[in-house]
């Protein structure tokens, strides 16, 4: 059975725990659900997760350690180094705003 790719841009430590998080930038995508199987695609890495939560939140809601946990935060980056990070991720000029509106999914792996 195939299933809907989420992609990541790097190797993440994270993707090496059995569960794991990421934020995802509303885009027009479509949104992956609660129980829906993924496959998980990064430059070496690529496995079957189950989405086991996922939420709608604003930027500023996210608290900094969620933010450092998910960008892999390096001691002494402000909020807005994290948000610059995360940009980079996305083919936009234009880091996120603490207005802006994200998904953040709750993975398994499979």
């Amino acid at each position: 059975m195939r299933f809907r790719t989420m992609d990541f841009s790097q190797d993440w430590k994270k993707l090496d725990d059995r569960v794991f998080a990421t934020i995802r930038i509303q885009k027009g995508e479509m949104k992956f659900s609660p129980d829906e199987n993924v496959e998980i695609v990064s430059p070496r890495k690529k496995f079957n997760a189950n989405v086991l939560y996922s939420c709608t939140t604003k930027m500023k809601d996210i608290p900094m350690t969620f933010l450092q946990y998910d960008l892999e935060g390096k001691k002494g980056e402000t909020r807005r180094d994290l948000y610059n990070k995360l940009a980079k991720r996305y083919a936009r000029n234009d880091p996120p705003e603490d207005k802006d509106t994200v998904i953040i999914y709750l993975l398994e792996r499979l």
